[in-house]
């Protein structure tokens, strides 16, 4: 937006005759800072949440999560300077790295098996339509000069009707289980079970918890121990995590508009931005309706093959001359590689990482599997305009060859959870073997 590029000097305003704006150097600083100081926090956030998940509870972790969210977003709208814009990512930054390793896990404790990887799939629906509202939204505020302050303050008002629908959502039934309130944890699977489901679910639900606590409260060490293949389930979570990331997907949602302005301008960019972000929130709609049918793995494994197919041409095209032919090519490959990301790895992702794990270690594992994810966003949030500063065209072929990797990886060495029980996920970790060609997919 030109009012915010303005207001902290990156560019000048028309009628500032002895202005001199910021050098690409400190605007490339900023960006990355602002970025970075967001994943920074959501990292934090990551690990905090497993003690608070685990002792108050999913529902109050995501109040809490909600409210330093909250604040953060009041801090960041009524900015005067950089560094007062910054500091609150770090606050409001936490709050979403809370929020992403509740969420997933808390859906996963709700949802019957069979639905799991559907409803699970709805959470990463909403995040795509908040940023497609979003990005309406901020090409109707880029003509005020104070627009980005309602930008970042209108987030609160979304936080706000979390912090109320909280109110009516149920705890979470494993949770209550294991705090030895099964009247309640029946109460709360009412809500989202009909009656003659009720009495045998929790009873299973019973059974599960009563084994895991007769163990104890997990220790970290047993989290990368190789009891239950833990280690095993923990990397797999590691690596998926950091797949998503360094496949470049934050890099091309973070910076779309630079990106597409080099070739388009700066309306064609924010433009061509909200285009992606279109593609994402449909091409999820994929998810919802084959993540049960075909797994998994499938879909990891195709769309790691569409998105690869897409950034090879990227690396090739941002070398050569920018003419609008290439462009519109540019824009098309982007557009390809979303839809490969936004049915597979986008959603597909969190799915995994908040079946895998058993009660015991879920919220510690979870936790750790959460934190990468927003290590990753930050660093590659930092670095990325740097180097594509440097070469684009090197940016891309890089996230090609992470993907590449990423086809052989899950083909290989991730088991299929779709459809499974937490005991049947157990006997999957347990009896997989990398094989050529694979014989179970689903």
């Amino acid at each position: 937006m030109d009012g915010f590029k303005i207001h902290f000097g990156w560019e000048c305003a028309p009628d500032n005759v002895g202005c001199v704006p910021a050098s690409h150097e400190e605007i490339n600083k900023d960006q990355g800072l602002i970025n970075g100081l967001f994943g920074t926090g959501a990292a934090i956030g990551a690990i905090v949440a497993p003690k608070l998940f685990d002792t108050l509870g999913r529902k109050f972790t995501m109040y809490a999560a909600s409210w330093l969210f909250i604040v953060g977003a009041a801090l960041q709208a009524g900015a005067v300077n950089m560094l007062m814009l910054q500091i609150p990512r770090l606050l409001s930054g936490s709050g979403i790295g809370m929020l992403s390793m509740c969420s997933p896990v808390y859906i996963a404790e709700l949802a019957p098996e069979h639905h799991r990887g559907q409803l699970a799939t709805l959470w990463q629906l909403a995040i795509t339509a908040g940023i497609v509202l979003v990005s309406i939204l901020n090409i109707w505020l880029a003509g005020w000069s104070d627009g980005w302050r309602i930008s970042y303050g209108g987030n609160v008002v979304f936080a706000l009707i979390l912090v109320g629908m909280l109110k009516i959502m149920p705890e979470s039934p494993r949770y209550l289980v294991a705090k030895g309130k099964n009247k309640e944890a029946r109460e709360a699977l009412s809500k989202v079970r009909f009656d003659d489901q009720l009495d045998l679910e929790i009873e299973n639900i019973d059974c599960e918890v009563k084994e895991e606590i007769a163990l104890g409260v997990a220790s970290w060490s047993e989290v990368f121990s190789n009891d239950n293949r833990m280690k095993y389930r923990l990397f797999m979570g590691i690596a998926l995590q950091s797949i998503q990331q360094l496949s470049g997907i934050n890099a091309i949602k973070f910076y779309a508009p630079s990106i597409l302005e080099n070739f388009f301008g700066s309306k064609g960019g924010i433009y061509g931005a909200l285009a992606l972000n279109v593609v994402i929130f449909f091409a999820t709609f994929i998810t919802i309706a084959t993540v049960e049918r075909f797994g998994r793995v499938k879909l990891l494994f195709s769309g790691a093959i569409v998105m690869c197919l897409a950034l090879i041409p990227n690396a090739i095209l941002a070398g050569v001359e920018q003419t609008d032919a290439v462009g519109y090519l540019v824009v098309t490959f982007c557009a390809l590689y979303v839809i490969g990301f936004a049915y597979s790895w986008g959603p597909i992702v969190w799915v995994v990482c908040a079946e895998t794990f058993p009660l015991r270690e879920r919220g510690k594992a979870t936790g750790i599997t959460t934190f990468t994810d927003w290590f990753w966003t930050t660093i590659v949030g930092a670095i990325f305009p740097h180097a594509a500063a440097a070469s684009l065209s090197g940016c891309f072929g890089f996230f090609a060859g992470v993907v590449f990797v990423a086809i052989f990886a899950v083909y290989l060495y991730l088991p299929e959870t779709a459809n499974r029980t937490i005991a049947e996920i157990d006997d999957e970790y347990k009896n997989h073997k990398p094989e050529l060609p694979r014989k179970k997919w689903v």
